[in-house]
């Protein structure tokens, strides 16, 4: 079957290109070399056409458009958090510290809480504020890196119950890490142990004095006491064959200067812990839940604050007065 030319119809053999196709590819090329050569024509008198517009015109690279690798792989992200007054006190939370609403009345606020983690350097002061609208929650300090704060708010209507208190609790990481620095003590009686039988008795029952002169301060007296308990124990297992009888009251001492150091221990590894528990009416809504926990990477201890007494007993019945009694609660739980 023959060929013909799509544009202007005349006969074409097998793989021929008809000369008006390849005039019309010539003029297209010289056009686009123009655009590249001269830009975009935008100008033009008022009626002309105006030129395809080149996306790319006028973009430059600008350094405010690079991150920085710093901010990729997290260096000083904490260089310029200002530390100053992160503890914010002396402050009411309302309205100092959060702009007050329409006619809301602050009532009374309590140093509650103290917030501590070892391993990440932090310590918060946490204070909760009952107001005619609100009952806030606000914890504010510092940690190894910078300011550390975090707030929580329900309107005085959406409480449901409050849940405090202040107890003790067993801090098992303290107990294997005041028994892991006691061996330092340990060693360094049985250094002491080289001395004659005789001295390092009376040494070593002097060193375990403190447990008995010492108001609490029980890590203190559980190194004294390990101390003692190396120096006898060693003296004794070394005289047990020159001095049978002080090898014998040896072994009697130690038995009891060690039941004195499992005690200091356990009495160093109790400590204060407070739990707060602010219930809502809306299931929906994440209540004020505070207590000590612990995990494999952060240790929280929530300890009890100046006022937690004072809170415990006053802060479910200021609550309930505000709900059913409106002004007449306000007026007696009101701060001077």
């Amino acid at each position: 079957m023959a060929n013909f030319c799509t544009q202007c119809g005349r006969p074409l053999a097998d793989g021929e290109i008809c000369q008006c196709q390849m005039a019309r590819n010539q003029q297209a090329g010289n056009q686009q070399n123009q655009y590249y050569n001269n830009g975009p024509q935008m100008g033009g008198q008022p009626g002309q056409e105006r030129g395809p517009v080149n996306p790319n015109e006028g973009y430059t690279i600008s350094t405010e458009d690079w991150i920085p690798l710093r901010k990729l792989i997290g260096i000083g992200e904490a260089d310029n958090n200002d530390v100053e007054g992160c503890f914010e006190r002396g402050k009411k939370i309302v309205p100092d510290l959060i702009a007050p609403c329409e006619q809301e009345i602050p009532i009374k606020q309590y140093q509650l809480c103290n917030a501590r983690s070892r391993l990440r350097g932090l310590w918060q002061e946490g204070r909760i504020q009952v107001t005619n609208k609100r009952i806030l929650f606000r914890l504010s300090g510092r940690s190894w890196i910078g300011r550390a704060m975090s707030h929580t708010e329900f309107t005085i209507d959406e409480v449901a119950g409050v849940e405090l208190s202040n107890g003790v609790r067993f801090a098992l990481w303290d107990f294997l890490a005041g028994l892991l620095i006691s061996t330092l003590a340990c060693a360094l009686g049985g250094m002491f142990s080289e001395l004659p039988v005789f001295l390092a008795f009376i040494l070593g029952i002097a060193a375990a004095a403190p447990f008995f002169i010492f108001k609490k301060k029980y890590y203190i007296k559980a190194l004294f006491l390990a101390f003692s308990m190396s120096m006898v124990s060693l003296s004794s297992a070394k005289s047990v064959f020159e001095h049978p009888f002080l090898a014998k009251v040896g072994i009697f001492l130690s038995a009891l200067i060690l039941i004195l150091y499992v005690v200091a221990l356990f009495l160093f590894s109790l400590k204060p812990s407070l739990s707060i528990n602010v219930m809502t009416k809306c299931a929906s809504d994440k209540p004020i839940s505070i207590w000590s926990h612990q995990s494999m990477v952060s240790i929280m201890e929530v300890l009890p604050g100046e006022d937690a007494d004072v809170a415990i007993e006053e802060l479910g019945s200021m609550i309930m007065d505000i709900q059913k009694f409106g002004d007449f609660g306000i007026e007696k739980w009101k701060e001077d």
